[in-house]
């Protein structure tokens, strides 16, 4: 048998396609032994697979490569979810929200976060992260940054200068891609501030905290969190391939296209729970090994920075 070959969509429409079989299927000229003149590469649009009927070459789209991967363990799991032919499948995943990709801040923003890193030593930033078991050294080794009252520029749509203020400044986060481009910054405010002023973001598409971590971690597990200070306490615990995707509704699949397990460490609460199952769900939908870190790890706090500021978060057995 021949080794699988990966076509691109690419590739595949340089090769004149025809649809058939009621437009489940196309017929194509095969790149492979580039064939001109009979269209003998029949290619499956919901499996994805391929098979040139001269040459012998098959594989799969570049896009269902998790396909591939599949074992009869996801197999069961698609079963279980009630799914049962492929295109049910292939249904739930085209219609899944495609979040816009974000654009690296501009120089004049990527200064002005440079000068909160610089500001976060000494100030109210740094004395309210101890209080949440952050170490100062953990904190600018990823980035963590501080902005005085007054100086926490989040910008209208026209890129004007909004200064929002709040008594205590806010601790600063970036948000990157995985190639480690500054995307966004999230600004949390310091003290107990009122839910409409306790968080800030700049505007446009959100990134994720630590992301440029998915190139270390490669094919292996990552941890997902919810937010900033959950991602740093798992990291301070022993947990490096660690993201924060900055609220529940923030998952960019292609971003996690060369992972194959993930660890998923939602809130405690019956909505954080719910949300990481289902993210369980689309991963295992994807080819992927996935877990909910369980609510016990929490030693009976709501989330991950909680119990690792109460002493209590146990990750025994997860990394």
């Amino acid at each position: 048998m021949t080794t699988p070959r990966t076509l691109t969509e690419s590739l595949l429409a340089s090769c004149q396609p025809v649809s058939g079989e009621g437009g489940g299927a196309v017929r194509a000229y095969c790149p492979f032994h580039g064939s001109d003149h009979q269209r003998s590469l029949h290619v499956d649009l919901v499996t994805g697979r391929f098979k040139c009927f001269a040459c012998a070459a098959w594989g799969y789209l570049e896009g269902y490569r998790a396909r591939r991967r599949m074992t009869r363990a996801h197999v069961a799991r698609r079963r279980f979810f009630g799914f049962k032919t492929p295109a049910q499948e292939l249904s739930l995943l085209s219609a899944v929200r495609v979040l816009p990709e974000p654009q690296r801040l501009p120089p004049g923003v990527i200064a002005e976060y440079e000068g909160y890193r610089k500001a976060l030593p000494g100030s109210r930033g740094e004395a309210y992260l101890a209080e949440r078991g952050i170490p100062l050294h953990l904190a600018l080794r990823y980035g963590v940054g501080y902005a005085a009252p007054g100086k926490w520029a989040h910008r209208d749509r026209a890129g004007r200068p909004v200064r929002q203020w709040w008594r205590g400044g806010r601790v600063v986060f970036p948000e990157t891609n995985p190639q480690g481009e500054i995307v966004n910054l999230y600004g949390r405010a310091v003290g107990d501030a009122p839910r409409g002023k306790a968080h800030d973001h700049l505007p446009g598409a959100k990134g994720w905290f630590n992301a440029e971590v998915i190139r270390l971690v490669g094919d292996g597990l990552l941890f997902i969190a919810e937010g900033v200070f959950d991602a740093l306490s798992l990291i301070a615990a022993g947990c490096w391939q660690t993201v924060a995707v900055v609220g529940v509704n923030g998952i960019r699949w292609p971003w996690l296209e060369p992972i194959s397990e993930l660890a998923v460490g939602f809130d405690a609460d019956e909505t954080g729970q719910a949300t990481a199952r289902e993210l369980v769900r689309q991963a295992t939908l994807r080819g992927k090994r996935a877990r909910v870190l369980p609510p016990d790890c929490y030693g009976g706090c709501k989330d991950a920075s909680e119990a690792w500021q109460g002493g209590v978060l146990d990750l025994a057995g997860w990394y």
